[in-house]
């Protein structure tokens, strides 16, 4: 697990959470765990930027893919990422409460 801050003028904005891959062994992309931005932050590009950033981390490790899980009753999140570019590829639930969640994927090039 990698834990990134992110940060604007020396204030902590955002966390990233990466995981170098999914407790499933048949799952072999890193994930992204979490990605939030400060709340008064928001709607300035900085969720976008930090994917980027994760994403561009990600490629220098040689890693071609990356994964994410979306809860089923965050449409806005759901869309979020869509936008960047992240294919939904399945529907479950998540591992520690049984929520049901969209799983998503995106090629990394």
């Amino acid at each position: 697990m990698e834990v990134l801050l992110a940060r604007s003028a020396g204030r902590l904005i955002g966390i990233a959470i990466t995981l170098a891959t999914h407790p499933d062994p048949a799952d072999g992309d890193p994930w992204i765990g979490l990605l939030m931005i400060d709340a008064t932050q928001q709607q300035q590009g900085y969720g976008r930027q930090l994917a980027s950033l994760v994403e561009t981390r990600l490629r220098a490790f040689g890693r071609t893919a990356v994964r994410l899980a979306v809860l089923d009753n965050n449409p806005d999140a759901l869309t979020f990422w869509t936008t960047l570019g992240y294919d939904v590829i399945d529907h479950r639930e998540d591992r520690q409460l049984g929520r049901p969640c969209t799983v998503l994927r995106k090629q990394l090039r």
